[in-house]
């Protein structure tokens, strides 16, 4: 399944936004802190499994704030490349879920979603295919031996249970008995035991009795190494048994691929679907231009003007040209026509109002006009600075005569004559004028008289004297307006004549309406005209190069149907649903020849070799059941012998005489009874220990080689081919530098170790990927990585995507460098 696009009705901080997501499968989505980046993987994981109820926290619900709505879509491709918008909006149960066929655009059942997640819930894929920071940092905060033991059980849900209780039974034993340890109560009574063994052998005599029981307890001790040599040997027969018990179905899944024959033909690869699919598309395409250039043909059909009105102009188009060549001469008819009207009105309105004056009142005007223009040129206005002077020069002379003595008030008088005859003189010369002013009001009243009997102004006399010169000479002429009268009705004559001419090709034209309204009917009427065949040349040459195009798309169709047609003919089909059966038959022969060489890669040819020598399985759990029964027995003959022991030891006390050495061996005993039920306690705990790590391998042994494979691989490319192998058996753990030198994972630096960790992981999520092709989504989970591991991990990531989409989210920057910008979506920018 790959996630195509995310559109968020409203979930926590999102709402009526769209994400597209990148046709590729490795998908990184950036975005600073508090972006809302962890939002919309929980709401990925709510369309996907149903949204949390909030018996939990609240806060997982995302509940918005700024929108009622809530929910989102998915919009994904299948495996099979099936295509579905996934609804999923508030409601019980996890929110109210639907579904939308985009292949077949309809609505579909929502056992839609059941089929494509298969078994996996929220649980199991938060374990197998979601993975935080977290997952990496807790490992980091580990002591050594506790992350070697954490990646030896990746993989096996509810380990960490497990592995718990197997700690619990590892300290207690180790609190029991330590090898090296002195504290330990084991350790002390070993101790108290070998220091009594040496009392004992100082003490003991050399009777008789004593020997030969001393044999018979070494002849018994013998025989039950024999019987313990064998009880190792039958455990190895079953390990090997329950070894083969493990793979069985393995081995049935070999045997049930290998009876299917894959045949493949010639034609049906990757490389022919796709130039099956050009040529379909190819075909589809040229279709849908012919139909849409039909439809702009019949449109342009639908819309060419063949009128009446049309077809008439066109028809009389040459008399229509001459008409038109006439347009200048015609429109200088009718201004003249205009014209001549104006002048006849003008001569009418003339003779109505205008009055010829006589010649003696024309001359006595013309003479009062001449008086007045000379009053004019003989008038002199006196001026005011002169009379000034003229008064400055007697206040001067009265200060002389005040102030200058004797002889020179003489001066003074002088001053004062001077300046009172000029002053005189000026006022002589205001009352000239005073005179003149007189003259001309008089001369004005008779100009105003005669303008009250003419109809004229005073200022305007020049104009009314240049009118009687005017009517003078029209009463010499009294044949003008005759004259215009007879030039309007020739023109008149010829305008009705053109005008005529027009209404026989254009019927429309009012003839009783003006000439200048006519020939604006007309202009009108040759636009229209005109403007529609222009329209129509227009369309009519558009047509044409349709029909070109059409001409040309069905020749290409022609030709494609050509090659198509080739193409099924060359494999041997009638139609391209039986080429696509084909192309999907050989498709699932190569699954199942990868499915076979997968099921090769987890069984080893010696294992095949002896599962072919039993008929069936009941057979193989006969021999182990048998064998089980074997060992049984043989272990019962050894408690029997031990019991046998302890009598002869029993009896070897009582044949000692010495006291002292009766109460030594008597000690003896009671130690080795201590001794004997803590070893039991120790080897039950131990015995438990290795049950959990037994069970812990048998639950994931169908995938463990495959998941070893994968792990290898990618522990590679992490460190850059330095360690090529991983060696993964129950407990042990082993890694394999490039120079074949082999480390226990305790003895890995740290970065290293969260390096192998990673592998394991990434490789459980490819494993059941398989499986349940599902998206692996990584938040942040880089954070503890120097530069170079950061990058050979998106190289991972990167080789992770070409089998399954890898959403990786982060808020690191330098994240960015390493990847295509095509495959980044920056929330920083929504």
């Amino acid at each position: 399944m790959k996630i195509n696009k995310l559109e968020v009705l409203g979930y926590g901080k999102w709402h009526d936004v769209s994400f597209n997501f990148n046709d590729d499968n490795l998908q990184i989505i950036f975005g600073n802190n508090e972006a809302g980046k962890t939002t919309l993987l929980s709401l990925i994981e709510g369309i996907l499994f149903g949204y949390v109820d909030g018996r939990g926290s609240a806060y997982e619900q995302y509940i918005p704030r700024d929108t009622k709505s809530y929910g989102g879509k998915l919009t994904i491709t299948t495996d099979n490349n099936r295509h579905f918008i996934l609804t999923r909006i508030a409601g019980t149960h996890g929110g109210e879920l639907s579904i939308y066929d985009i292949d077949n655009d309809m609505q579909t059942s929502n056992d839609i979603l059941e089929k494509i997640l298969g078994p996996i819930d929220r649980d199991t894929f938060e374990q197998l295919f979601y993975f935080g920071d977290l997952d990496i940092k807790q490992i980091s905060k580990l002591s050594k031996n506790e992350l070697v033991s954490r990646i030896q059980k990746v993989g096996f849900v509810g380990s960490d249970q497990w592995l718990e209780l197997r700690d619990k039974f590892d300290k207690e034993a180790k609190d029991l008995y330590a090898p090296t340890g002195r504290k330990p109560p084991l350790n002390q009574k070993l101790k108290e035991y070998d220091d009594l063994l040496n009392k004992i052998a100082e003490s003991k005599n050399s009777l008789n009795d004593y020997n030969q029981l001393i044999s018979q307890k070494n002849a018994l001790e013998a025989s039950m190494n024999q019987s313990k040599q064998k009880v190792s040997e039958l455990e190895n027969k079953l390990s090997q048994l329950n070894h083969f018990k493990q793979v069985w179905p393995v081995y049935q899944q070999l045997s049930s691929l290998k009876q299917d024959k894959f045949e493949f033909k010639d034609g049906f690869s990757d490389d022919d679907v796709k130039q099956f699919n050009e040529l379909t598309n190819q075909l589809f395409l040229i279709n849908q231009q012919i139909d849409s250039i039909e439809k702009s043909i019949n449109q342009l059909n639908a819309s060419i003007n063949n009128d009446d009105d049309l077809k008439k102009f066109n028809d009389y188009k040459t008399e229509i040209d001459k008409l038109v060549q006439s347009f200048s001469k015609v429109n200088e008819q009718i201004n003249q026509l205009s014209v001549s009207q104006s002048m006849i009105n003008e001569i009418n309105r003339q003779d109505s109002q205008q009055v010829v004056a006589s010649m003696d009142d024309i001359v006595a005007i013309q003479g009062i006009k001449q008086q007045l223009e000379e009053l004019q040129t003989r008038k002199k206005k006196p001026s005011n600075s002169f009379s000034i002077i003229g008064l400055i020069g007697v206040v001067i002379g009265i200060a002389m005569l005040t102030v200058l003595p004797g002889a020179l008030k003489l001066v003074g008088i002088i001053v004062l004559l001077l300046s009172g005859i000029y002053t005189g003189s000026i006022k002589f010369k205001k009352n000239e004028d005073s005179n003149s002013n007189q003259e001309r009001d008089a001369l004005n009243n008779q100009l105003v008289d005669y303008g009250n009997k003419y109809s004229f102004n005073a200022e305007n006399v020049d104009d009314w004297l240049s009118e009687q010169k005017y009517l003078a000479r029209k009463n010499q002429d009294n044949n003008q307006k005759a004259k215009y009268e007879e030039e309007m009705n020739q023109l008149k004559g010829s305008l009705k004549a053109y005008f005529a001419e027009w209404q026989r090709v254009f019927s429309g034209l009012n003839i009783n309406d003006s000439f200048d309204n006519q020939l604006s009917q007309i202009r009108t009427y040759l636009n229209k005209m005109n403007e529609e065949n222009a329209i129509n040349l227009r369309n009519n040459n558009q047509l044409q190069n349709y029909l070109q195009q059409k001409s040309s798309l069905i020749d290409k169709q022609i030709q494609y149907k050509k090659d198509y047609s080739e193409f099924l003919n060359t494999r041997k089909v009638d139609n391209g649903g039986e080429f696509k059966e084909i192309v999907e038959q050989q498709r699932n022969h190569s699954i199942k020849a990868a499915q076979l060489q997968n099921v090769k890669d987890q069984i080893t040819d010696d294992d095949v070799k002896v599962l072919d020598t039993f008929n069936d399985v009941t057979e193989l759990d006969n021999q182990l059941n048998a064998a089980d029964v074997e060992m049984t027995t043989e272990k019962q003959s050894l408690l029997n012998a031990s019991q046998q022991l302890e009598s002869l030891n029993i009896q070897l006390k009582h044949v000692i005489a010495d006291g002292t050495y009766n109460e030594l061996v008597q000690k003896q005993s009671n130690l080795e009874a201590e001794i004997n039920e803590m070893v039991d306690q120790w080897m039950s705990m131990k015995l438990a220990n290795s049950w959990i790590d037994e069970s812990l391998n048998i639950a994931t042994a169908d995938r463990i080689p495959l998941f070893e494979s994968k792990a290898k691989e990618f522990f590679a490319i992490l460190t850059d081919n330095r360690y090529t192998g991983i060696t993964y058996y129950k407990s042990k753990l082993k890694v394999t530098r490039d120079d074949k030198v082999q480390f226990d994972a305790g003895e890995l630096s740290r970065g290293t170790i969260e390096q192998l960790y990673l592998a394991l992981i990434l490789s459980l999520s490819v494993v059941f990927g398989r499986d349940y092709r599902l998206p692996l989504i990584i938040d942040d989970g880089l954070t503890e990585f120097d530069q170079q591991r950061t990058g050979n991990a998106i190289k991972l990531l990167d080789n992770i995507s070409e089998s399954m989409q890898v959403i990786y989210v982060t808020c690191d920057s330098d994240i960015l460098k390493l990847i295509d910008d095509k495959a980044v979506l920056n929330l920083n920018e929504y």
